[in-house]
């Protein structure tokens, strides 16, 4: 076993915390930064390598054809804006990175480039941004679109969208503000220039109006189509990837890698680290309760699960019968959701068996002991040969305690998790092993 990067994928983005479970709501208000300041300190505390906030545009009302699944469970929404949050994270904290989410499809390229040059110079070299590229219309919808634009056109977009987001950071030498009090030149003209970008999407003259940036934010991105992969080897730091076997996690970092070295890069220097979702037990009979009760398919956990595929992907699973064998289905949205949720059974297989084979298998879930779960991502880091992992859940106290207190000493007794994070930034970090 070899040292994993790890670090929390807040999937639930700055919205409810805890929800449906006992304690939610004592003492924290998920409205508030405090709960998240308090998580923030404890996955650095961890040795976490990074903390990455989810965020979302629109009330989902896919399923069904009504926001009413979303709104009584709390799932993708209420939820606030990732980017005011960033300033109280680094408050929080020394050396973890922090990493909001902000959209290609949405957010002009000089507004991002602007606001995340700004946060990274409160960060010292702390910061990240994970990148979308928003597959839903309900998003599109709130930004003058009928409806979002073709899935590989928006990684078309996405793509020169990065590409001009760095040249305005890079518009800047390092070195141009001299601040020659003596001379009475604070910043060398010479040293800062217009990018002058104009392409098939974006014209962009520049130069940004920030200071420059010695270090320049880590990239976060999830792409699971052939296209998103695409686009994340060749522009990538950190991938986010969702994978449920070891063989298709091996696969899809082997294609990272590929695309990487196919545009010049080192592979090595993308880490791809795996959503999990651990639950720790405290015994054999806690783990087959657990098991138990999260293969039930009640109403309740089928409207959890399909509301969630449908806003994601965009079809409204509502209208399947459960027990009629699944269609071929596209989509224009999430694919790799989707592709996942189908092949999470055999071909030709009923809804309702594709429901069931989740459940039993728990999806991202890891259900068991500390030392289990330990064991068994020390096992996947072999045989994938991968970079680590990203815990998943939401982060109200007792969810991350019950979860971090007693992982933490497993995953360092078996050499997996460093004992503290250096102090040169994010970047640093990820490029330590």
């Amino acid at each position: 076993m070899a040292l994993q990067h790890f670090g929390w994928f807040l999937g639930a983005g700055f919205g409810v915390q805890g929800w449906g479970d006992p304690t939610y709501g004592i003492g924290y208000d998920w409205k508030k930064p405090r709960v998240y300041q308090d998580a923030a300190a404890a996955f650095e505390a961890a040795g976490l390598d990074l903390f990455i906030i989810e965020d979302g545009v629109a009330v989902p009302d896919t399923y069904g054809g009504t926001a009413e699944v979303n709104l009584s469970n709390a799932r993708f929404v209420p939820k606030h804006d990732p980017l005011p949050l960033v300033p109280y994270l680094l408050a929080a904290t020394e050396r973890i990175g922090i990493v909001p989410t902000l959209s290609a499809s949405f957010y002009e390229p000089f507004t991002a480039a602007r606001l995340l040059a700004t946060l990274q110079h409160f960060a010292d070299g702390r910061l990240g941004f994970n990148v979308v590229t928003s597959g839903s219309d309900l998003a599109a919808q709130n930004y003058g679109l009928d409806k979002q634009i073709d899935h590989d056109l928006r990684y078309d977009r996405a793509e020169e969208w990065v590409q001009v987001v760095r040249a305005l950071w890079r518009s800047w030498d390092a070195d141009a503000i001299i601040e020659d009090a003596a001379g009475g030149i604070f910043a060398d003209f010479t040293k800062v220039r217009t990018i002058d970008h104009e392409g098939a999407f974006f014209k962009v003259r520049g130069p940004l109006n920030t200071a420059p940036l010695s270090e320049e934010p880590v990239m976060v991105q999830a792409g699971a189509s052939g296209k998103g992969q695409d686009f994340a080897g060749r522009n990538s730091d950190v991938i986010l990837a969702l994978a449920s076997t070891p063989e298709r996690m091996r696969a899809y970092r082997d294609s990272i890698r590929e695309v990487a070295a196919a545009s010049g890069r080192n592979p090595d220097d993308i880490k791809v680290l795996f959503v999990v979702n651990p639950i720790v037990t405290a015994n054999a009979d806690e783990t087959a309760s657990v098991r138990a009760r999260r293969s039930e398919l009640t109403q309740s956990a089928i409207d959890e699960a399909l509301q969630g595929v449908s806003y994601l992907s965009g079809v409204d699973f509502k209208k399947f019968d459960l027990d009629a064998t699944l269609p071929v289905l596209t989509t224009n949205s999430n694919q790799g959701t989707l592709d996942n949720f189908v092949k999470s059974a055999p071909e030709g297989s009923t809804l309702r068996e594709i429901l069931q084979a989740r459940a039993n298998k728990d999806g991202l879930a890891i259900v068991g002991t500390a030392d289990e779960i330990a064991d068994h991502l020390g096992e996947l880091s072999d045989g994938v040969g991968g970079d680590g992992f990203l815990f998943t859940g939401q982060v109200h106290p007792a969810n991350v305690h019950r979860t971090l207190d007693p992982l933490v000493p497993a995953l360092r007794r078996r050499g997996l998790l460093r004992d503290s994070l250096g102090d040169g930034g994010l970047r640093s970090n990820l490029t330590d092993f």
